[in-house]
């Protein structure tokens, strides 16, 4: 892989859901041993099995970062950990016009003794190395950060902190994204074994929503103001 300098580059605008539901839990009555309860699971919690959801508008590299560290790399990491130590560092004028940048998340991680670059590189590179990363992707004029977790086949493994798991056909995925890989330079053993995990293509592939995950990822983004009945579209 080839280091590329970082300038800062823009993240997502906007269109984003709203936080983590409270967990369910469904009581059953079981006399004469008394109730119990059980805890539920939505299809939606389901779908973000390993993923930081964004919150704010502007927050999808905070959360996209989080979701890196956290999930890839084992760092206790939140979502307002990762957005209020690059806002503080960032020109913040720049960041509610623009979102974070791969500049942002580089400053950030140097300032917790975390060495992180972007690099330019072919979806080759990505799964013959075998590391989790964050990509920049461009739909129209909709840029927004997801963390690739895994790839098999003709499909990526896409973390999207504002709509969960997604397979995005491989073509695909090369028309939107730039060709951009953000991963950090330190314990990346540790991250090769938490790419392409079965679990996750497990949790993904159960999630039974109305259409074929093959949907492309440009209808997801624009409806991710509403909520989930069923379908995407």
């Amino acid at each position: 892989m080839r280091g590329l300098l970082l300038v800062a580059l823009a993240g997502a605008l906007a269109g984003c859901a709203t936080g983590p539901r409270d967990q369910v839990r469904f009581f059953v009555s079981a006399a004469p041993v008394g109730d119990y309860s059980v805890a539920l699971r939505s299809v939606e919690d389901m779908r973000f099995t390993g993923i930081v959801r964004q919150r704010f508008d502007f927050s999808c590299g905070s959360a996209a970062l989080a979701t890196l560290l956290r999930y890839h790399y084992n760092f206790n990491v939140r979502e307002d950990n990762a957005f209020r130590g690059m806002w503080a560092r960032g020109d913040q004028a720049q960041i509610r016009r623009l979102g974070f940048s791969l500049l942002d998340m580089k400053s950030w991680l140097a300032s917790r003794g975390l060495q992180a670059d972007g690099y330019k590189v072919s979806l080759e590179d990505v799964e013959k190395t075998g590391l989790p990363g964050i990509a920049l992707i461009s739909i129209k004029n909709y840029r927004h950060f997801v963390v690739v977790k895994g790839i098999r086949g003709d499909e990526v493994l896409v973390g999207d902190p504002s709509s969960g798991l997604t397979a995005m056909p491989r073509k695909e995925f090369l028309t939107v994204w730039n060709g951009v890989y953000f991963i950090l330079n330190d314990e990346q053993l540790q991250a090769k074994t938490r790419f392409n995990r079965n679990g996750e293509w497990v949790s993904f592939a159960r999630a039974p929503v109305g259409r074929p995950f093959s949907e492309p990822l440009s209808l997801q983004a624009l409806s991710l103001t509403a909520p989930f009945y069923g379908d995407i579209s």
